[in-house]
């Protein structure tokens, strides 16, 4: 009782000195569980990321905003519900003739205020006060009780019968398909391994604005503790921050951490030193004047980061591209993105805590001294600087926990770009934070290098990935961090097998101690591969049942489960047994009619892809940064 007294009065001096306060939860403080607390498996926390949690902005008398077609404006599900798109695009309707009228005339900024204004309108309800309180009310769907309540609870959303389909009766579908509150979150994070294993009942999800105060979120977080201890009667929590909850990760074990109630910590490709993507763009430092980048680079990395299948579509964009001329093209670009930022995103980049959670600690004091040093942010840089001081001591903390016995690791994806868009979009990142940070300070080439030949390893040898491109050695915790070369942190929801299944080994494998001696077959350096068509076919085999599969089949459907089930990954080998299977079920007619056949699907487009990509290195080698118009000026 001391302890928790102590625990309760700590929080609270805290919140009082900080200008926030913690709202109170009821929830249930008995044990939920049959093992009560005996089975020998700690329950787990899934700390999320970025617009994985429901938050519904509202009114000031607590009525949720609505769109004019009647769905609720939600900061979580899709970026498509954060808007009035109805509205949206009638505005856009009721402007055409304006823009029509601007391109014209070449009235440039005429046309940007036009664009601006309706892209103001869009995000107003989103926006934050200079003192880093919103400009309107949320609430967050919260869960205070288990996974197991989870399934058996209606998600709210799922009552907005608005919708863009109708089933066979003519009855509208919701817009969303998350029946329940586990729906949501299995779709978010699927832990449905976790939760099979070590029961539903053992499984909990924390979830928080994230457009909001990350100190009031880590703070949640040491009540949310308390009640999964009570409802499960264990003594001991696991928990995985993941992307933007590392931030609360790294609030919560600076100020809030209790060795004792901490089984095991993973962070997940989380955001522990923020990401340039977040500073740049809020500097207004992009690549958009940069010819080069703007015609060679900045459509295949934009295409690659959203659908990599038109990958060949890409390379020929930046053909086509070349014909609007650098004038026109980078300077309204670069115009645009500056004016965005300035104009309209800055009112919620700029004035929310959160958003400053994800600036380097590098960047932070330059930025917060311009942007937020004046009296009408006072309050906001009270909060954003503390959080600053944790920030920058993260690795330090981490490793000090770590040498006292706390079990912690991470997992870090790398060898993939940032954005084209910003200046730092070279560093070896996973699309959207850069390695540097989800790996807490490992030394990495940049994308497309190596390691220099005469580079000395911090520790040794074997701290050096096999690709040249990483030295483990100087990161915080180098014995217990796992690198997934190629893990897209767009993709993490879509890696159950791996990524996601790595997290849950971690947390559940006890005699897992390590990244490199005992890790379970894991090694600290692997890949990452595609698994979604593989998964597809193989569920269609075992759906159709062993008497059913003719022999060819179920042989490259062996083949495929034990590349399937192997810890060490190689897309080059998931590649091939998934071409050997895709055949086989395609020559035993086992496939739908509109399933390409295999010499199209694995031949022809990967030719088609290399074919036009060296279209587009001719141009780059002819062309370099300029467009055609560059050729008369030459001839003449």
């Amino acid at each position: 009782m001391k302890k928790l007294l102590c625990i309760v009065l700590t929080i609270a001096l805290i919140a009082s000195c900080s200008g926030f306060a913690l709202a109170a939860h009821d929830w249930d403080n008995e044990c939920l569980t049959e093992c009560n607390g005996e089975c020998g498996q700690s329950p787990l926390i899934i700390v999320p990321g970025i617009m994985q949690s429901q938050v519904y902005v509202q009114d000031g008398e607590g009525n949720d905003l609505l769109t004019s077609d009647g769905f609720p404006i939600v900061e979580g599900m899709d970026m498509a519900f954060m808007f009035d798109t109805v509205a949206l695009g009638n505005e856009f309707k009721n402007a055409i003739g304006e823009i029509l009228k601007d391109i014209a005339l070449h009235d440039r900024d005429a046309l940007l205020d036009t664009v601006l204004g309706i892209l103001d309108e869009s995000f107003r309800s989103h926006y934050f006060n200079p003192d880093g309180t919103r400009v309107n009310d949320v609430a967050v769907d919260e869960y205070w009780h288990s996974l197991a309540v989870c399934k058996e609870t209606p998600e709210k959303s799922y009552n907005y019968a608005k919708g863009y389909s109708k089933d066979e009766n003519g009855n509208v579908l919701p817009t969303t398909k998350y029946k329940t509150e586990y729906d949501f979150i299995n779709r978010q994070v699927d832990i449905s391994q976790f939760c099979e294993e070590y029961g539903y009942d053992h499984t909990y999800y924390y979830s928080y604005s994230s457009f909001g105060n990350i100190l009031d979120a880590a703070a949640g977080l040491a009540e949310y503790i308390d009640m999964v201890k009570a409802q499960t009667g264990h003594d001991k929590v696991s928990i995985v921050f993941i992307s933007l909850g590392g931030t609360i990760g790294n609030v919560f074990l600076a100020d809030y951490c209790d060795p004792e109630e901490i089984d095991r910590i993973v962070f997940a490709a989380a955001a522990i030193d923020g990401s340039y993507l977040l500073s740049d763009l809020m500097a207004g430092k992009s690549t958009l004047k940069e010819n080069e980048i703007l015609y060679n680079d900045l459509i295949p990395n934009i295409v690659a980061l959203a659908a990599e299948e038109y990958m060949s579509l890409a390379y020929l964009g930046n053909a086509v591209a070349r014909a609007i001329p650098s004038e026109l093209f980078n300077e309204f670009l670069d115009e645009a993105l500056t004016r965005a930022v300035n104009e309209v995103l800055g009112k919620l980049l700029r004035n929310c805590q959160s958003m400053w959670a994800l600036i380097p600690s590098g960047e932070y004091p330059a930025l917060s001294e311009a942007y937020i040093s004046d009296s009408k942010h006072a309050e906001l840089k009270k909060l954003t600087d503390r959080y600053y001081n944790i920030q920058k001591n993260a690795g330090a903390t981490m490793k000090k926990l770590s040498d006292e016995g706390m079990k912690i690791f991470v997992i870090c994806g790398y060898n993939l770009e940032l954005p084209a868009l910003i200046k730092h979009y070279n560093l070896s990142a996973d699309n959207i934070i850069q390695s540097t940070s989800t790996s807490v300070g490992a030394t990495f080439a940049n994308v497309g290098e190596t390691l220099p030949k005469d580079y000395q390893p911090a520790i040794d040898a074997s701290y050096i990935s096999p690709d040249r491109i990483v030295d483990a050695g100087t990161c915080a915790l180098p014995d217990t961090t796992f690198f997934v070369k190629n893990q897209s942190h767009l993709k993490l929801q879509s890696s159950v097998n791996d990524v996601i299944g790595l997290c849950c080994d971690l947390i559940t494998d006890k005699t897992i101690t390590d990244a490199r001696e005992n890790s379970g077959g894991y090694p600290q350096f692997n890949e990452y591969r595609d698994l979604s068509t593989l998964e597809n076919l193989m569920r269609k085999i075992i759906t159709a049942g062993e008497e059913n599969v003719p022999a060819e089949v179920q042989e490259a459907f062996n083949d495929a489960l034990k590349v399937y089930e192997s810890r060490v990954w190689s897309q080059d080998e998931t590649s091939k047994v998934e071409e050997a299977l895709y055949t086989a079920m395609y020559k035993a007619d086992m496939l739908s009619k509109n399933d390409s056949a295999p010499f199209i699907k694995y031949k022809l487009l990967p030719i088609l892809e290399k074919i036009t990509k060296f279209i587009s290195e001719i141009f780059r080698f002819i062309f370099k940064g300029h467009d055609y118009w560059i050729l008369p000026i030459n001839i003449l």
